[in-house]
């Protein structure tokens, strides 16, 4: 689904906007602290309920304001989605009037894709950034995965607290060890099915994006692979209990890129990095749209930064192959006016919060 009407009120600079995006291509351009990056975040709200930072989501509500409030149509339905961010923490979410159950729901209807500074931390960041990445892309094409994913948190968190407890026993410990090693051996079976698929996806963009054959992509679980995680848990009793928590699991997984045995993030230049990240972006958006049929929703800031003209036409061209829509930033209208070839972007000049439709000539429409 695309977004047909967008509205922000409140949002860092961007006091009140009403667009309407085109549903492939949207260009914001201005100078730097003008709001263009603020739109994104408003459409990384809608999708995932919060700033592209956790810690940033109340800072991105407007000065001496009690909330931030955005809202949508999407779809050929126009079904309305709308979600508000109060100061003192609480937010509200509703699709077709009605209030969602979770967050979840967002993301189902929403599926947005984010390229930015951070993106690099897919390489250079903690195991943490990649596992996120990967239960991105299984939550939307394994449909059984946000249950067992649940479930398998569940059970680390009661398990943890029991091990914290100091009053382990063994019919209450087994309990939970159960429950655990039900949802882990799950959970990492569709993640190892998804990751069949999509790393021949990925291999595919990236090749088109730069010529890095060697590079390769190693899972690893999480525990011992050649035991099972039932066998790992008791063999890590005392160890657990020593530390608290459960050293072995799924939530231990890793997604690490390597190029000749060593790290990606050591060897390649940041304007290789950066075309690294953006084919496993693109590559969930092409393997989403093949296994389930939908279409992510990009929101990529600073798209020309540490790239050259030719790599820029190729991530555009890519884009537009898979007649995504893309909300896109660059400070000046040249940098990305010329880079299409099916569709004709539009264009948006964002200045001191304000926000207006031009042609491709910087006309305001």
């Amino acid at each position: 689904m695309s977004i047909s009407h967008l509205s922000i009120t409140q949002v860092r600079n961007l006091t009140q906007v009403t667009l309407t995006p085109s549903p492939n291509i949207n260009v914001f351009f201005g100078l730097n602290g003008s709001g263009k990056t603020s739109v994104l975040e408003a459409v990384h709200l809608l999708g995932l309920a919060k700033s592209f930072k956790p810690a940033r989501t109340r800072s991105m509500i407007q000065w001496e304001q009690e909330e931030s409030v955005v809202f949508c149509k999407v779809g050929e339905a126009q079904l309305p989605v709308g979600i508000s961010r109060r100061k003192d923490g609480k937010h509200h979410v509703k699709i077709s009037g009605e209030p969602a159950k979770s967050t979840a729901e967002l993301a189902e209807l929403l599926p947005v894709q984010l390229i930015n500074s951070d993106a690099f931390l897919l390489l250079e960041g903690s195991a943490k950034n990649r596992r996120q990445f990967l239960d991105w892309g299984v939550f939307h094409v394994e449909h059984t995965f946000f249950q067992e994913w649940q479930r398998l948190q569940k059970s680390l968190k009661n398990r943890n607290i029991l091990l914290r407890s100091g009053k382990i026993t063994d019919p209450l410990r087994d309990t939970w060890d159960q429950e655990f090693v039900a949802a882990a051996t799950e959970v990492d079976r569709l993640r190892q099915r998804y990751l069949s698929g999509f790393v021949k996806e990925f291999e595919r963009v990236l090749a088109l994006l730069i010529d890095l054959p060697d590079l390769k992509m190693h899972y690893t679980r999480g525990w011992d692979k050649t035991k099972s995680i039932e066998d790992v848990l008791k063999n890590n009793i005392q160890r657990d209990i020593k530390s608290g928590f459960t050293n072995a699991g799924p939530q231990r997984a890793d997604m690490k890129l390597k190029l000749h045995g060593e790290l990606a993030s050591d060897v390649l230049s940041r304007g290789q990095q950066k075309l690294v990240v953006c084919a496993l972006k693109l590559a969930q958006g092409y393997y989403l749209s093949k296994q389930a049929g939908k279409k992510s929703i990009y929101l990529i800031d600073d798209l020309p930064s540490e790239l050259d003209k030719r790599h820029i036409n190729l991530m555009c061209q890519l884009l537009e192959e898979m007649d995504a829509q893309a909300f896109i930033t660059c400070i000046e209208q040249q940098q990305l006016s010329t880079s299409w070839q099916r569709h004709q972007p539009k264009m948006f000049h964002v200045e001191h919060g304000r926000i207006e439709s031009v042609s491709e000539n910087g006309v305001q429409l």
